[in-house]
């Protein structure tokens, strides 16, 4: 969850509207969630990523902390962003914005083979840079910056020249004002060795069932064996 710099929203007083009014941008044609203490509400982005609440009440003295979270079409959600509690006027009403949603990100892979092809992938604000950040195993890497097209969607490779595990996450900018950081992800690249054990431990986690039969078979196997050498050992052993 990300609390909201007051540098990058400001607060504007209206006179003659009953209610706060909040806007903002976030990914393209995104549903965006607006919640609080009493307060639950949904609108949805156009195509440039702008949203607008503009009937937003509250029955106390006070607006409540108020979170948005967007959720894209692919159904990929964005990082919690929240506005502090805002004083509660009727007579002189407050218009804030604009308050920035994350980008919403999701991996091709959370397993990746060395050499392998793999990417992020995610919508944002359109034609917006997309500052991609990746941390491994031992140091951190530079971030890496990309831009989304018309419709926000943006994608990266994803490094598999070496066996680690990453941590990833996105953040964009609409103007010069950065956005939230997306939600962390994380991916491992191994290598084929150890990606055949993982394949042989999910296979007999998957067929507990089957895999306690062939067990079992095995054992009868070799206690069979054994019973038949016997009668083998006790004959060798009269004829001495």
């Amino acid at each position: 969850m990300s609390i909201i710099s007051t540098s990058a929203v400001k607060v504007y007083l209206t006179i003659g509207k009953p209610s706060l009014i909040l806007y903002g941008y976030g990914p393209s044609e995104s549903e965006i969630y607006l919640s609080g203490v009493g307060i639950s509400e949904r609108t949805t982005a156009n195509k440039d990523g702008y949203f607008e609440f503009d009937e937003v009440y509250s029955y106390s003295f006070f607006y409540p902390e108020l979170c948005l979270q967007a959720k894209d079409s692919f159904n990929r959600l964005s990082q919690p962003v929240c506005i502090p509690a805002l004083p509660n006027s009727s007579l002189v009403p407050a218009k804030v914005g604009p308050v920035l949603i994350s980008p919403t990100i999701s991996l091709s892979e959370n397993y990746l083979l060395t050499g392998d092809t793999g990417f992020v992938s995610g919508i944002t604000i359109p034609n917006s840079p997309v500052d991609v950040f990746m941390a491994g195993n031992i140091y951190y890497l530079p971030k890496y910056q990309i831009k989304s097209n018309n419709e926000g969607l943006f994608e990266f490779s994803l490094p598999t020249a070496d066996t680690s595990v990453y941590r990833i996450f996105a953040t964009s900018k609409a103007g010069e004002n950065p956005t939230a950081k997306s939600t962390t992800l994380t991916f491992s690249v191994i290598s084929p060795a150890k990606s055949s054990f993982f394949d042989l431990k999910e296979f007999l986690l998957r067929h507990k069932l089957s895999s306690l039969i062939i067990l079992e078979l095995v054992i009868i196997m070799i206690l069979g064996i054994l019973v038949l050498k016997e009668p083998t050992r006790v004959k060798s052993k009269l004829f001495r």
